[in-house]
């Protein structure tokens, strides 16, 4: 009966999750280099047994205005940009940057007649600096501490937390934050909401990462109860006690509002919207279940449900980082 109750207060919160026909397709792995990613038109970057993120040597290296040569005999990679001369042997762990000698911890890898290269090594040894967010799989490279202007027609390139977003890309016709952007957005935004315990009171934590100006956070937290009952938090609530703000930084006392015994799982809703338009392109969805099982019998989720049924869901589950959210 438990495992009833919420799901049925699971189909209630969500509705629209669970009776669009979509399926759940892990997200990809990205390189974007000075706010701007990387398309590779057939072979696809991969993470390789040591933990390196291997990339088709010709594309970064060009983004980064480097020329690429190849030796069919040594199986011998050069990248050239200005000054800069890196070279590597596929199948070598060891390479040279500008005469000098350095040692990686991985090799480069020759697959179905690409060369795959460490995106680090080569970036770094072209001077430029790298970042890798693993809640969206994502290798950030930039050049020089700073971004490039785009041409007018490109769009401008503007940074939220660290976040690249360019108007005349990242937005829809109707205005709606694009379905690749919105996931970066948040995924950042639940990295930094959590439910603490300190000195004997339970809280609700959270951030809400900075984002442009023309968009607005959506933010509802249910929590299930044994009962079968629900506790729910969101901004501009009418319920005493159960406000939490819209933006900026919160630290809300759930001390007394809820049993911490009667609390069978928990269901969040994080959305991207229009502030004109009220509209966003899907939601970020994560559900934990403390007592009991999902009808799939998994006891966690997290998924991007994209408002269409031509999208497709896109799961986060093996990689989200559950224990951090959940330390009641």
């Amino acid at each position: 009966m438990k495992k009833i109750a919420f799901i049925l207060v699971l189909i209630t919160v969500v509705s629209t999750i669970l009776t669009v026909n979509i399926f759940a397709a892990k997200i990809p792995l990205r390189v974007v280099v000075n706010g701007n990613r990387i398309n590779f038109p057939d072979a696809q970057p991969f993470i390789d047994e040591i933990g390196r993120t291997q990339v088709p040597v010709r594309f970064v290296s060009e983004a980064l205005g480097a020329d690429v040569g190849w030796d069919g005999k040594t199986k011998t990679v050069t990248i050239e940009q200005g000054r800069n001369k890196i070279t590597l042997v596929v199948g070598k762990s060891d390479y040279t940057v500008n005469g000098k000698t350095m040692e990686m911890d991985t090799t480069v890898l020759l697959l179905e007649d690409r060369t795959f290269v460490p995106v680090r090594f080569v970036s770094e040894g072209l001077g430029a600096n790298v970042e890798w967010n693993a809640s969206i799989r994502t290798v950030y490279i930039t050049t020089g501490g700073t971004v490039p202007t785009p041409s007018p027609e490109e769009g401008e390139i503007r940074y939220y937390d660290g976040i690249a977003f360019n108007p005349a890309t990242d937005v829809d016709e109707f205005g709606r934050m694009t379905i690749e952007k919105s996931q970066e957005f948040l995924l950042k935004m639940a990295d930094q909401l959590a439910f603490v315990k300190e000195n004997g009171k339970y809280y609700i934590v959270g951030e809400y990462p900075e984002i442009p100006e023309e968009f607005e956070w959506s933010l509802g937290i249910g929590i299930i109860l044994k009962s079968g009952a629900k506790r729910s938090f969101a901004p501009g609530t009418r319920v005493p006690g159960f406000d939490i703000p819209r933006e900026g930084t919160f630290k809300k006392d759930t001390t007394g509002l809820i049993d911490i015994n009667d609390i069978e799982g928990f269901n969040i809703v994080i959305a991207v919207r229009n502030k004109e338009i009220k509209e966003d392109l899907g939601i970020l969805n994560i559900v934990y279940v403390i007592d009991g099982a999902l009808s799939d019998g998994t006891t966690r989720r997290a998924n991007f449900v994209p408002e269409s049924a031509t999208d497709q869901r896109i799961s986060y589950t093996d990689i989200f980082n559950f224990e951090k959210m959940f330390q009641w």
